[in-house]
């Protein structure tokens, strides 16, 4: 007993520091509360209550008796009280004048009995009677004051006023509350010390902090428990509740004979014991009671804000890991409303067939489908339907199956733009039955956004598949390109072959290119089954001048009018199927654009970059909005029967390889085309091959 009452010591100091850093604190900005003057000597006042409880019989503030100070205490607060009740009201609904004069009147019969007796001296057995009169006027004050809170008009608005009052009113009913437990206590046992005596500084030091949250100076920030945090609170005093009881019972029946009151004692322990196991772990029990204090404490049942966190968490997979969207929905969805499995539904071809499920279904067999019908006409209602509830205005739609399944609380349809996208049907969470307005709301919001991710990823996969077709396209248009090159180059071999047919070095040179040509075709055919793009091909080290004069031969169809001169012992490090295929175009446009029997020159040059190479012509050039904007786009081209792809696919492929193509034009001169390509050694570009722009004369 010591021990507990120093820490009872400890907590009245704690509030009497408490309480006098409030008074200074309201002392310096005065003109944001009512009547500021009484509220500061009630804050005073009981600060140094508190004190005299904190030093009592060892402090010169004995001399002031310690009912006097409880009693000058509670004539501030009821003063506080009364300034309160009438300012900024309009309406007449003051204190009954009876009730004010009564607890007055208590008041001053209690400092009579303070300045005579006082409550800091020992109980004399001779004067019981007059300690017992002077406890129960302490109760009946505090009974009247709470009569008075009760009937105190605080104000039913979120005005800082009357979040203040609110505040106000709850921490001097929890005081008097007490107060009154307390004297009632005493009285009962003769003024022996009861258990709950020492616990009155830390009561007071809690009642201090929400008096600070009610009497702040801005006002601007109201405080708010959340649903979680309710619950645990309500849970700790359940917990704080079967300790009192216990302790209650055991010392009830510690009286008995020793032998009974140990079994008895036992027993009780036992059953309590098996009554926290049967109930704590039990997840429908935690539901019932997180929905009660969301019902009786709050005006809604749903914390909103921690809802909607949950909820999207939940949809982007940080909290459930799951890679299926489909799953992410109806796990959300489900979580919501504390639904313990949901069978999630999606619009296929117009029959809404089963997607996922999540939890554990109670039926052996959930439906496969949904009837359209249900769906549709909840979906046209805007509804969400209550299995239970409105069984009789839908059984013509709702399967048989439904009407006794715990799986079949509610069916909510996922709407996207006027869009049916699913449905979900949920299980009936824990000790619920039917869907009330604030589920239904619920229900619509997030079963719309779930509708909207569900819109959006079927977009994204039919974006994704138009852009494999797309793919698919482009590179089909290159090979067609390719193709067209080829056809030309057999047209120019045949139309060439009625005039040199006789030669013997053109026989050669025509069997050298219906070779080329073969091989070519046969890439073009490996080509359309290869996924991926050219120019991105193993690299290898190739000698550019007996090369280039193997495929001029192709190029020029059995003519001289390709010459190819340069720095011929050049090696570079390239993909030499795509440096082929990129040469081709460029040659193969230099040639069409030139004059009939035209020479086309490729140049090899060492140049800072690395080895160049040039194709140049003697064509009719091209002007300079035009290299600068649709040389290099596809489907542009200066020829009537052209594709405008070789340019584009040509710096594709270059590119890929580490090099650079460079064009210089200009109309009625010609066109120069320079690869920069990288030598030998060198896995990618040198700096500043990147950098340099493209070029156009003219």
């Amino acid at each position: 007993m010591a021990v507990w009452l120093i820490a009872g010591h400890f907590g009245h100091a704690l509030a009497a520091i408490l309480f006098a850093t409030l008074a200074i604190l309201i002392s310096r900005q005065p003109q944001r509360i009512v009547a500021p003057q009484v509220v500061i000597v009630a804050l005073a006042l009981t600060a140094l209550w508190s004190l005299r409880h904190a030093f009592v019989g060892f402090s010169p503030l004995g001399q002031l008796t310690d009912g006097a100070t409880e009693t000058m205490r509670n004539a501030a607060w009821l003063v506080v009280l009364a300034a309160h009740s009438g300012a900024g009201r309009t309406e007449r609904r003051a204190y009954p004048k009876l009730v004010l004069l009564a607890l007055a009147l208590v008041l001053v019969v209690q400092l009579g009995f303070d300045l005579l007796m006082g409550e800091g001296t020992p109980v004399d057995p001779r004067l019981l009677p007059y300690f017992e009169m002077n406890w129960m006027l302490r109760a009946a004050f505090a009974l009247g004051a709470l009569l008075v809170l009760y009937r105190w008009p605080v104000r039913q608005d979120e005005t800082v006023m009357g979040r203040r009052e609110g505040w106000l009113a709850a921490a001097l009913a929890c005081m008097w509350a007490y107060d009154f437990n307390h004297y009632l206590l005493v009285w009962l046992a003769d003024g022996s010390m009861t258990p709950i005596a020492p616990m009155r500084g830390f009561v007071m030091a809690a009642l201090a902090a929400m008096l600070a949250l009610g009497l702040r100076s801005d006002g601007t920030r109201a405080f708010a428990l959340s649903h979680s945090v309710a619950t645990r609170i309500v849970s700790i005093g359940i917990v704080g509740l079967y300790v009192l009881v216990i302790l209650l019972l055991v010392g009830l029946f510690s009286g008995l004979s020793e032998p009974v009151a140990r079994i008895v004692q036992f027993a009780l322990l036992f059953a309590l014991a098996v009554a926290v196991l049967a109930f704590l772990p039990s997840a429908s029990m935690r539901s019932w009671l997180r929905g009660e204090v969301s019902k009786h404490i709050f005006a809604h049942r749903y914390d909103y804000r921690s809802l909607w966190l949950r909820f999207s968490a939940t949809m982007d997979g940080l909290e459930a890991g799951d890679a299926d969207l489909d799953a992410r929905i109806a796990r959300a969805i489900a979580q919501t409303v504390d639904a313990p499995a949901a069978l999630l539904y999606l619009n296929e071809d117009g029959r809404f067939t089963r997607a996922c499920a999540y939890g554990r279904p109670e039926d052996n067999e959930p439906l496969a489908t949904l009837p359209v019908a249900l769906v549709e006409r909840v979906a046209q209602e805007g509804m969400i339907l209550d299995v239970t509830g409105d069984w009789r205005a839908f059984r013509d739609v709702l399967p048989a199956s439904m009407q006794k399944s715990r799986l079949a609380w509610a069916v909510a349809p996922l709407i996207h733009r006027d869009q049916i996208i699913g449905a979900i049907l949920l299980a009936a969470p824990p000790r619920r039955k039917g869907l009330d307005w604030e589920d239904r709301d619920v229900l619509r919001v997030v079963c719309g956004e779930a509708a909207a991710r569900l819109a959006e990823e079927r977009h994204r996969a039919a974006l994704a598949e138009a852009q494999r077709f797309e793919e698919f396209n482009r590179r089909f248009a290159f090979i067609l390109h390719d193709l067209k090159n080829l056809v030309s180059q057999m047209t120019l071999l045949a139309g060439n072959a009625r005039r040199h047919a006789d030669n013997p070095a053109f026989r050669e040179d025509m069997i050298l290119t219906l070779e080329e040509t073969s091989s070519r075709m046969n890439d073009l055919l490996h080509r359309l089954g290869r996924a991926g793009k050219g120019g991105q091909g193993e690299r290898a080290e190739l000698l550019l001048g007996p090369w280039l004069k193997d495929l001029a031969r192709g190029w020029a169809g059995g003519t001289r009018n390709i010459v190819i001169e340069g720095a011929l012992d050049r090696v570079v490090r390239v993909d030499v199927e795509g440096l082929q295929r990129a040469l081709t175009h460029l040659v193969r446009n230099a040639i069409e654009a030139s004059p009939a029997g035209a020479i086309v020159r490729i140049v090899i040059s060492v140049e800072p970059q690395g080895v160049a190479v040039h194709v140049i012509d003697q064509g009719i050039g091209m002007s300079a909005a035009f290299v600068r904007d649709k040389l290099f786009r596809p489907f542009s081209s200066t020829k009537a029967n052209g594709f405008g792809l070789g340019a584009h696919e040509a710096r594709l492929l270059i590119e890929g390889m580490g090099g650079r193509l460079v064009v210089e034009s200009a109309e009625g001169e010609g066109s120069r085309f320079t690869v920069f390509l990288p030598l030998a050694g060198l896995r990618d570009a040198p700096d500043g091959m990147a950098d340099e722009p493209m070029r156009s004369a003219g």
